[in-house]
């Protein structure tokens, strides 16, 4: 009972965080912005695969995912730079 409302939380999350990630409009650190939203799916993630019972599966890919979204924004902004030169 436990892990399965647990997964529909998680899910809602990921739903609510996915139509932000749609509607958001172009601005300023647009990359920022969606890289943050993309935090609550991470997160929403995470705990689904605690509910799941894959435990490792859930701390690798919650040591993993901040660093590829570092890698993400880093190389955009690095590519900003680019185009204002």
């Amino acid at each position: 009972m436990i892990r399965e409302l647990l997964i529909l939380i998680a899910s809602i999350g990921i739903l609510v965080a996915s139509y932000r990630l749609w509607v958001e409009k172009d601005r300023k650190n647009i990359v920022y912005a969606r890289i943050h939203i993309l935090g609550v799916i991470d997160c929403a993630c995470f705990l689904i695969f605690l509910a799941l019972g894959e435990t490792l599966l859930a701390f690798t890919y919650l040591i993993l995912t901040p660093f590829l979204a570092h890698a993400v924004a880093n190389a955009s902004y690095k590519d900003e730079l680019k185009e204002e030169t």
